[in-house]
C-alpha cells in the first residue's frame, strides 16, 4: 500500500498513467543421482510505467523504488511520449478505457488457491522429498537398473505479488503461486540414449497452488513408471528405412 500511494504522489499531471508492481520471488530445487544440487533462488522486483500524454504513449521500468527512481522512471517515459507523439508509423487509436471497477478502498484482488503453502516445510524437508523422488526412478521401484544412466527430481516454486494503479483511481491486487515438479529419467543401452520425463520436459506439469499439486502429479509414485518408459524408448526397434505409402 506504501508504494502505491506514493506513485499517485508522484505521478506527473498527464492525460493518463498507470504503473505496474511487481514483486517475485522463485526456489529451484534439484537432486541428481541422488545428490542434491546448489539451491536456487531468485527475487525480481521493479514497476512498469506507462504515460499518455496528447498523441504519445510510452513506457519506462525501474527497480529503483526509492521517491527518485520512481520519479525518474516517470519522467522517461513522459518524455519519451512526446518524443514519439508526431512519429508513429501507424497513427494511434484513441480508445476509451474499460470502465472503472475499484476504488483505492475497494480493489479487485486474485490470489491462487494454495492449499499447503511451500513456506510450510524447511528447505531440508523439500531436499529429503526430492531425494525420495529421485530414488524412485528404477523400473521396479527398487535395485536401480544400471542402463538408468541419470535420473532427477526437482522442484520450482513461484510466487509473484503484482498491483496495477492508475490515475483513473483504479487498483487491481494479484497473487499468483506456481509449482513445477518434474521427474526425468535417462536410459542408455549400446550407442542409444533416451530420455523419459513425467509430464514433458521443460515444465510439462506447472499448476497454480501449492505442495497440493505434487499429489495431482502423483510426484512420489510416478518414478517407477517413468523409468520403464525410458527403458523402453531406448530398447524400441528403429523405425524401418525406406520408401512407405502416406496411407
Amino acid at each position: 500500500m506504501e508504494i502505491r500511494t506514493r506513485l499517485r504522489h508522484l505521478a506527473p499531471a498527464v492525460d493518463h498513467w498507470s504503473a505496474r508492481f511487481v514483486d517475485e520471488t522463485s526456489e529451484q530445487l534439484t537432486v541428481r543421482r541422488d545428490v542434491a544440487e546448489a539451491p536456487r533462488r531468485e527475487r525480481d522486483t521493479g514497476v512498469m510505467i506507462t504515460v499518455t500524454e496528447g498523441r504519445g504513449s510510452a513506457h519506462a521500468a525501474t527497480g529503483d523504488l526509492s521517491d527518485a527512481g520512481l520519479s525518474a522512471a516517470f519522467d522517461r517515459a513522459r518524455a519519451l511520449a512526446r518524443a514519439t507523439a508526431d512519429r508513429h508509423l501507424v497513427a494511434p487509436v484513441v480508445t476509451d478505457r474499460p470502465r472503472r471497477r475499484s476504488t483505492p478502498s475497494t480493489p479487485l484482488r486474485y490470489a491462487s488457491p494454495v492449499e499447503r503453502p511451500v513456506s510450510t516445510t524447511t528447505l531440508a524437508e523439500r531436499l529429503d522429498l526430492l531425494r525420495s523422488a529421485c530414488r524412485s526412478l528404477t523400473p521396479d521401484g527398487g535395485a536401480h537398473d544400471p542402463r538408468i544412466v541419470d535420473r532427477m527430481a526437482s522442484l520450482w516454486s513461484t510466487r509473484t505479488d503484482q498491483w496495477f494503479v492508475d490515475s483513473d483511481g483504479a487498483e487491481v491486487e494479484q497473487a499468483w503461486s506456481f509449482l513445477v515438479p518434474h521427474l526425468q529419467a535417462t536410459a542408455q543401452s549400446g550407442s542409444v540414449t533416451q530420455t523419459r520425463s513425467a509430464a514433458g520436459q521443460y515444465n510439462g506439469f506447472c499448476q497454480q497452488g501449492g505442495l497440493e499439486i505434487l499429489e495431482r502429479a502423483s510426484f512420489g509414485s510416478d518414478g517407477p513408471r517413468v523409468a520403464r518408459e525410458a527403458l523402453e524408448l531406448v530398447s524400441a526397434p528403429m523405425c524401418p528405412e525406406g520408401t512407405m505409402a502416406c496411407c
